[in-house]
């Protein structure tokens, strides 16, 4: 019998578990099942501890009736239950990872004699949910199973664990504490209390009651009105000085909204016929947000939700007294989507943290989420839906899970986490360079003026990428030349004269401008990045001339997204001469020389880069598209995530071709995307010759220290090494086996 016609049998007699015992009972038949199809010497499930983290042995069987300890060395407690840690192992690995993870004993593996050993990750969708280990004393025993197949089968016992699970999925712990489990869009941690964003402005409306006339109703509203005025005005001076321009454009849109008597006007009117001001605002808000919502523009869809906030600010300013202001502080909230934007502001009017019900992680969520410092959590749970509005919540990023109601230990437990948190020293000063001394410069990646703050204290030594559609993308909108102007130059003048390279605005893909009128059925392969500006001429000219003027008496790079060759090279620089044309013209200044660079991100351009090369000034691998393209995986798409790997032998020789094709051209080339942080990676990128890493303003110092713990020459060798791998497994293997001479420490390889 195979493994999928086992659990095709278990699904037509499954019974619900009403607690956790039941469900190991059933998981010990099951992993014996298993075991006897695949005619196996041992089976075992580890199921994820919601409480600790790690995996936790749930059921196993082997040829004596029960697999424990004694077969479990690399289990972490010497106690019951046993349990795998995340890190360095490979049950940790497939889970982390999502995919089949094989290993084979030549002579027999010491410890309990198993020559072969196969390690699935139980997934369903993006939730992981633990894993299901097999063993055997043949070194060929799973050779005739397929990866593929493995996966779909051990989904499907996921979703048998998960469906069963119904009645305890959601059972209150030990310690009367629920967890609800997602996946991570933001690290960090949060306390606070939910703000269900589903119901706030009626949950805050139940809180007012009545005055005590029509005058004194108008008297309430007209204060609120004027506070949650100047509350915005406040944030917006705040996103301004601290964050972000853009951040002032978000806001001054609600002030104006606020400010318009056709808005507000209709609420004091419904006052002065008798009703609350609490009615007042419900009912104009809920009008306004429904008109946005029903518009088929997808851009002004979307300000049903700010129309929205708004009345909540203003409900809730209705119940403040005169001490206690409107705030996020402190809050968790909890909605069913969110666009960047939404993120943006509720980063800068002091969220904690955000939950998101069934919503995909889009890369410039993520993105974003992390150079706000925010924790995000995505999650399938529908027990979000039942939070009440101001229940006490942690907030657990990288520990994928969301606690509702806490007990008193598990509170003090994070409140002595969060203090522990050291913050990051004013500057660092350190270039960096190997340990025999080769220059290798460390850069940063900026999405908003916050982290090219954030990058001058690290000691980064320049931007090596301003992705510059995150204006655009927060705002919801197109930029004029000026607004874009004023947004370019914060960013320059923070690096004080270091390098500072703008890319021009990758627009498509995962990073679409809602309510474009082209809306594309396959973005990544369509209209996106340099396609998209050239196809909107005078939109790239008013980039270009802002970023020309921003880099004026600066060290300006221009670098142009998603080249497919050298006509879109020479095209784009034709752009740049009229934009200094215009510029000159107008008598406005300007950089007049800007460095030029392209992204090598896609096959072509790889294929073509010694002619792209002799086109440019500068070349810049963008691994995460890179990868994508070359892999076929759709890097955005959970179920893939286990295919998605830049350490692919396919991509490390694709990026060993690129950084010769550009030496023989005599072209600078760099790495700029997640690679680049990739510490397992720092030895080979300096092996093959890169002399730029451009990261997250967070990454900078580790790379530094990683770089400062490897000599030339050993990098040289380990890149030989590495190209000379033709196999993703085989890929591992080495890195497993080379954990040492890699100087990675305590460093985990997954």
């Amino acid at each position: 019998m195979l493994y999928s016609e086992v659990l095709e049998e278990i699904s037509r007699e499954l019974p619900l578990f009403e607690n956790s015992s039941d469900r190991d009972s059933f998981l010990k038949e099951t992993v014996g099942k298993i075991k006897r199809a695949i005619n196996a010497d041992m089976a075992a499930v580890f199921i994820q501890d919601d409480g600790k983290g790690d995996l936790v042995l749930r059921a196993g069987v082997d040829s004596d009736g029960v697999w424990d300890h004694l077969n479990c060395p690399d289990c972490t407690d010497t106690d019951k239950p046993f349990r795998f840690s995340f890190d360095l192992n490979d049950a940790g690995r497939a889970f982390n990872e999502g995919r089949v993870i094989r290993r084979t004993y030549p002579s027999g593996d010491a410890d309990h004699g198993f020559r072969s050993k196969i390690i699935v990750p139980l997934a369903r969708g993006p939730m992981r949910l633990g894993v299901l280990i097999i063993a055997d004393f043949r070194e060929d025993a799973f050779d005739d199973l397929d990866d593929g197949e493995i996966l779909s089968s051990s989904s499907r016992l996921a979703d048998l664990i998960e469906d069963a699970s119904v009645l305890i999925s959601h059972e209150v712990k030990a310690n009367g504490t629920r967890i609800i489990q997602g996946r991570k869009a933001g690290s960090g941690i949060a306390m606070g209390r939910a703000l269900p964003f589903w119901a706030d402005m009626e949950s805050a409306a139940q809180t007012i009651s009545p005055a005590s006339s029509k005058e004194e109703e108008l008297a309430r509203f007209d204060r609120s009105l004027e506070r949650s005025i100047r509350q915005l005005k406040e944030i917006r001076q705040k996103a301004e000085e601290g964050i972000s321009e853009t951040g002032a454009m978000i806001f001054m849109a609600q002030i104006l909204m606020l400010r318009d008597e056709s808005f507000t006007g209709m609420m004091r009117e419904a006052i002065e016929k008798g009703d609350t001001a609490t009615t007042a605002i419900r009912r104009v808000v809920t009008d306004y947000a429904d008109r946005f919502s029903q518009m088929a523009e997808e851009r002004l869809a979307e300000k049903s939700q700010d129309v929205r906030d708004l009345g909540y600010r203003m409900i809730t300013n209705l119940a403040s007294g005169e001490s206690r202001e409107f705030s996020y502080e402190g809050r968790i909230a909890l909605a069913r989507h969110i666009y960047p934007s939404d993120l943006f502001r509720l980063s800068l009017e002091g969220i904690s943290g955000v939950v998101l019900m069934g919503a995909a992680a889009t890369a410039h969520i993520s993105i974003l989420a992390g150079s706000l410092g925010l924790p995000v959590l995505i999650t399938e749970d529908k027990a979000l839906l039942g939070i009440p509005d101001g229940t006490q919540l942690i907030l657990d990023g990288d520990g994928h899970r969301l606690y509702v109601e806490p007990a008193e230990d598990l509170l003090e437990e994070y409140r002595l986490k969060l203090s522990l948190v050291s913050p990051s020293p004013d500057y660092y000063t350190l270039k960096g360079a190997t340990a025999d001394g080769t220059a290798v410069k460390v850069m940063a990646n900026v999405n908003i003026l916050k982290d090219a703050e954030e990058a001058r204290k690290q000691g980064a030594e320049g931007i090596g990428l301003y992705r510059s559609e995150f204006p655009f993308i927060l705002k919801n909108d197109i930029l004029s030349e000026e607004q874009q102007y004023k947004v370019y130059r914060s960013v320059v003048e923070t690096q004080k004269g270091k390098p500072v390279v703008l890319r021009t605005a990758d627009i498509g893909g995962d990073k679409i401008l809602q309510g474009r009128e082209d809306q594309e059925s396959n973005p990544f392969l369509g209209v996106r990045g340099i396609r998209f500006s050239l196809a909107h001429k005078e939109m790239f000219r008013d980039q270009l001339r802002a970023m020309l003027r921003a880099g004026v008496n600066a060290d300006l790079g221009i670098m142009l997204p998603m080249v497919s060759g050298v006509e879109e090279v020479l095209e784009a620089r034709e752009q740049i001469e009229k934009a200094a044309s215009d510029l000159h013209q107008r008598g406005v200044a300007y950089n007049p020389h800007p460095r030029i660079g392209a992204m090598v991100e896609i096959p072509s351009a790889a294929l073509a880069v010694q002619e792209l090369a002799s086109h440019v000034d500068f070349l810049s691998i963008g691994t995460n598209d890179l990868t994508m393209y070359l892999l076929a995986v759709d890097r955005t798409n959970e179920n893939l995530s286990h295919l998605y790997s830049s350490r692919h032998p396919t991509i490390l020789r694709a990026i060993n071709h690129i950084v010769h094709g550009a030496q023989k051209s005599g072209t600078k080339v760099s790495v700029c995307g997640d690679a680049a942080a990739d510490p397992v990676l720092t030895p080979f990128f300096v092996g093959i010759g890169i002399r730029e890493l451009s990261v997250s303003p967070h990454t900078i110092e580790s790379i530094k220290k990683r770089l400062a713990a490897i000599n030339l020459e050993d990098a040289e060798t380990i890149a030989k090494e590495m190209l000379a791998i033709g196999r993703i497994d085989e890929m591992e293997t080495y890195l497993k086996e080379n954990t040492e001479r890699l100087a990675l420490g305590e460093l985990t390889i997954r």
